[in-house]
Parts: structure tokens; C-alpha cells; sequence
């Protein structure tokens, strides 16, 4: 089994596995919780696409 990583808009420790979807971004994959983190991610790649330390929590979606 994979080990955890953090979704780079929320900080939330997934599985890639379990990942609602992903994307490549500067020669690493990027694995996201949710489609909200998705899409927050793909409107500002750059505030997200360095490891996460705190973005903030899961404002925005629930479930989790």
C-alpha cells in the first residue's frame, strides 16, 4: 500500500489510491481529496504547487 500524501490545497493526508483526482504540475503529481481542492488548485497552480505547510482547512466542502 502507497503511503499518504497531502492534498497541496487543504493538507489533507490521502492515499494517491484514493485520490478524487490528480495532476502534474513542475515534474510532480499532485493528488487532491475533492473536486473543490481540484479546481481551487487548478484556478491558482502556483499558490498550491509547493508542499503544503497551511493553506487553510476544508472550507467549502464537507464530508471529510
Amino acid at each position: 500500500m502507497a503511503d499518504k500524501v497531502k492534498d497541496p490545497v487543504c493538507g489533507m493526508e490521502i492515499r494517491p489510491e484514493d485520490a478524487v483526482s490528480s495532476v502534474d504540475h513542475e515534474g510532480r503529481t499532485l493528488y487532491f481529496c475533492s473536486h473543490v481542492c481540484h479546481e481551487t488548485f487548478v484556478k491558482d497552480p502556483h499558490r498550491y504547487g509547493h508542499p503544503a505547510e497551511e493553506h487553510g482547512g476544508h472550507a467549502g466542502h464537507g464530508g471529510h
